[in-house]
């Protein structure tokens, strides 16, 4: 824990010299930097251009988490030899070196490995951006993202594929950490809820491209043009500048300059916001950050707040609702491929994110994470009920034509619910966790409040993962989508009574809410 807890402390090698001088005070330089807090920025001359280019290059090793996330379902078929099954041409000799087949115990590893993976790398992620800097961190995952899809390209055994699958998610979870850490960092209150939308819109956008492969390749060939992101990926990140704020941190004030230059266009007057941050850096700097600190009075309600977004996105059922797709169409009458049911599904989700990026300014995160709760507790009792008079005329020894006229007419119930759930998700729980917790979170334990946030996330999406089939199989259909919406509805009285609306407004501003502030000297 020792070396963990050096991570959240300033390099005394790149501190400038004016920062090592406030430590050595006591503290009337936080009493001082609390003033300069006060004012108001103006970001009238600021440039937009360069923050969507900066907000893109960091995002795309969303892309890259989301072609993972997206991967096993398109593949699915081909992987298990599944007999009647629609898939494009791909090796079935088993004499042949390449020949995979797995079972279903091994596919549900193949896809729920990812997650593990991601968890694993949520707990570094705090740390490695602290420590070496948010694009240095960025850049470097180019390696593990590429080797990992090369494992799979190669891969004639199931162990490749777990390898490669853990070390793509370890990765995915360093990057879910630290961009939408970047992009909070490098944003100006006008367009930071769009710019906040660009994680959760970039991982939906991998799925979708990579089941649109999965519509007509084999799955080495999808494997092996995903390598192909990862270095674009690479050169993306190395156009953009460092982080002011983590430049400011490391005394680099000259570093800091050119990074607002290049991100807020030479006309813009910097000097106010550049206080600012060296400001909030001297109340960082007067008290030496601790991984404990997580727990202290001025910081554990922000936190908890962050981990109860993203326990509300995955409990939310949106696994439930993707596994029965399926089921759900067949139930509605519907004969399309499972291949392209999932292609559209995929399209619901980005056209949903994106409406709701151009929403988010207007509207607020909080009204549309309760819009999106709601949407998602009527979908998840509708489609219970709907599996429940499904299930009970299933267990009839006799099914009467009553009973199969009375599911057969409500088909359009559950596609209809799935399609609303869908989009509602899209809305407010898919990308607004990822927004609001880079905001919520106090600059002072932004490293490990974000991983332990982003750890809750692939924790619970593994565990629902994993566990879902016997979920489904102890209390039914119906039983689990009514479990999820229940946690739904908690979701709904979380938003009314605890989740802050952060729509334009300051760290300072945002931290008022929760009627604290953290210490300014060492002695707490």
């Amino acid at each position: 824990m020792a070396s963990v807890n050096e991570g959240f402390v300033a390099d005394e090698d790149g501190i400038h010299e004016k920062s090592q001088d406030l430590e050595s005070k006591n503290s009337s330089p936080p009493a001082k930097a609390r003033e300069i807090l006060g004012g108001d920025i103006d970001y009238s001359a600021a440039r937009k251009a360069p923050l969507f280019i900066a907000t893109i290059a960091a995002s795309w090793g969303a892309f890259i988490l989301g072609s993972f996330l997206g991967w096993s379902s398109p593949v699915q078929p081909q992987l298990q030899q599944i007999p009647n099954a629609t898939v494009p041409p791909h090796i079935t000799n088993e004499e042949s070196i390449w020949y995979v087949k797995l079972d279903n115990t091994q596919m549900a590893m193949v896809g729920s490995f990812v997650n593990l993976g991601a968890l694993l790398g949520a707990l570094s992620g705090g740390f490695l951006m602290d420590r070496f800097g948010r694009k240095l961190v960025l850049i470097s995952l180019s390696l593990p993202f590429v080797i990992a899809w090369l494992l799979v390209v190669v891969a004639v055994d199931p162990s490749m594929l777990y390898i490669g699958r853990i070390m793509g998610g370890a990765a995915g979870g360093i990057v879910s950490v630290v961009a939408p850490s970047y992009v909070g960092e490098i944003s100006i209150p006008s367009v930071r809820g769009l710019l906040g939308f660009s994680f959760q819109l970039m991982v939906v956008l991998g799925i979708l491209v990579v089941s649109l492969f999965g519509l007509g390749l084999d799955w080495r060939l999808i494997s092996a043009i995903e390598a192909v992101f990862p270095f674009i990926f690479l050169v993306s990140v190395l156009y953009i500048p460092e982080s002011p704020y983590y430049s400011v941190k490391k005394g680099k004030s000259s570093e800091a300059r050119n990074s607002l230059k290049w991100l807020r266009g030479p006309e813009y007057d910097m000097e106010q916001e550049l206080a600012e941050m060296e400001a909030r850096v001297r109340i960082e700097l007067s008290q030496k950050s601790r991984f404990s600190d997580l727990w202290s009075s001025w910081a554990w309600k922000p936190v908890m707040v962050a981990i109860g977004l993203m326990v509300f996105q995955q409990l939310s059922g949106i696994n439930a609702a993707l596994f029965n797709a399926v089921a759900i169409f067949e139930s509605a009458g519907s004969e399309l491929d499972t291949l392209v049911a999932a292609v559209l599904l995929n399209v619901d989700q980005v056209v949903f994110c994106f409406i709701s990026s151009l929403l988010v300014e207007r509207l607020g995160r909080r009204t549309l994470f309760l819009i999106s709760e709601v949407g998602m507790c009527i979908s998840m009792f509708a489609l219970g009920a709907f599996f429940f008079i499904k299930e009970q005329c299933e267990k009839e020894l006799v099914a009467t034509s009553d009973c199969q006229q009375q599911v057969t007419a409500l088909g359009w119930l559950p596609l209809t619910s799935l399609i609303l759930f869908i989009a509602t998700f899209a809305v407010g729980a898919g990308p607004m966790p990822w927004l609001m917790f880079s905001e919520i979170l106090p600059a002072k334990v932004k490293g490990p409040g974000s991983s332990a946030a982003s750890f809750t996330n692939w924790f619970l999406a593994f565990i629902v993962t994993l566990t879902f089939v016997d979920i489904q199989e102890a209390i039914g259909s119906s039983g689990a989508f009514w479990m999820f919406g229940g946690f739904c509805v908690l979701g709904i009285f979380f938003t009314i009574f605890l989740l802050p609306e952060t729509k334009g407004k300051t760290p300072e501003q945002i931290q008022a809410f929760f009627g604290i502030h953290p210490p300014a000297s060492s002695s707490d």
